[in-house]
């Protein structure tokens, strides 16, 4: 071997050990999501809601809603129509603006890798069902286009995509995400999150996410609570199940890019995001804190990863 050649090649995040890739990793975080974003589609469509919308008003047309309610179809059917495309519509913008993103920046074709797919799933389900269609595609498109593939893709984004996304329409439109009387169509209910636990404690019995990072998050949160009690409204198990807790415990704080690679680390890395949720919601104007705390944990990542475990010299 020549002295001016590299001894070896080191790629992109994430550096993980396991036979299986990132084509299953993502649609595993799929498939693990699909439960509870249906369940929460039915949520909002027919019960289990402190206002009841009309569906004339739902995300589907007004006019052809109209149409329809004339035709004699239940409205909570078609708002269960609307919600389901309204999720598809987020997922395939996804897709294709990965695909042409990656077509402009002259990149890998990666957008079947599912990475953006999942994006895409991720930005609807922290939205409410009244988004605008067009306020939908302009946050998935700056989520793959300025939180990912200006970058250079996964592996190289510094902050999760779906959080940025989701920040600018928040910072440009808030009326769209926080509208009166509705929730986001991934914790309308504490029987949706609690299906969403359920979908990440199976992805980390199969090894698709680090339990430590949720462990770290959820510790993090029962923590702060009794820390910022006089602040807060509810209990912990309030706490719990109401927001994106554990939607971003366990598949979002997750995402390998984002996340520290070292055990240690990730702990403190969901440790801290659990804390800053805690804090921002006792003290911050925003209703949902979790964008933001995400995002700030992720700056902290690079200097988190630096706690190694220390080496071990052994002697023959």
């Amino acid at each position: 071997m020549s002295a001016g050649q590299p001894r070896f090649t080191v790629g992109s995040a994430p550096h993980w050990r396991r036979n299986s890739s990132l084509f299953r990793m993502n649609h595993a975080f799929i498939l693990a999501l699909v439960p509870m974003a249906v369940l929460g589609a039915i949520v909002h469509a027919f019960g289990w809601r402190n206002v009841q919308l009309d569906g004339a008003f739902g995300p589907i047309n007004p006019t052809l809603s109209t149409v329809v309610n004339e035709m004699g179809v239940d409205s909570g059917a078609l708002w269960l129509l609307g919600i389901f495309g309204t999720l598809a519509l987020g997922m395939g913008t996804a897709v294709i603006v990965e695909y042409v993103s990656q077509i402009i920046f002259r990149q890998p074709y990666q957008a079947t890798n599912g990475h953006g797919l999942l994006m895409g799933l991720l930005v609807v389900l922290l939205s409410p069902p009244s988004i605008p269609w067009w306020v939908l595609i302009v946050g998935v498109t700056v989520a793959i286009v300025l939180g990912k593939q200006l970058f250079g893709g996964i592996g190289s984004f510094p902050m999760h995509p779906a959080m940025v996304g989701w920040l600018i329409v928040l910072l440009s439109w808030p009326h769209h995400l926080y509208p009166v009387g509705s929730a986001s169509i991934g914790a309308p209910h504490p029987a949706v999150v609690g299906l969403t636990a359920l979908g990440g404690i199976a992805l980390c019995l199969t090894g698709y996410i680090r339990w430590q990072i949720p462990l770290g998050v959820l510790i993090g949160v029962a923590l702060s609570f009794f820390a910022f009690s006089s602040s807060l409204s509810g209990d912990l198990l309030h706490q719990f199940a109401t927001g994106h807790v554990v939607l971003a415990a366990f598949f979002i704080a997750t995402d390998s890019t984002t996340s520290p690679a070292n055990r240690l680390a990730a702990f403190l890395s969901g440790l801290l995001t659990g804390v800053m949720i805690m804090l921002i919601r006792a003290y911050g104007i925003w209703p949902d804190a979790v964008p933001f705390a995400i995002l700030l944990v992720n700056l902290l990542s690079p200097h988190l990863d630096r706690i190694r475990p220390k080496m071990r010299l052994v002697v023959a």
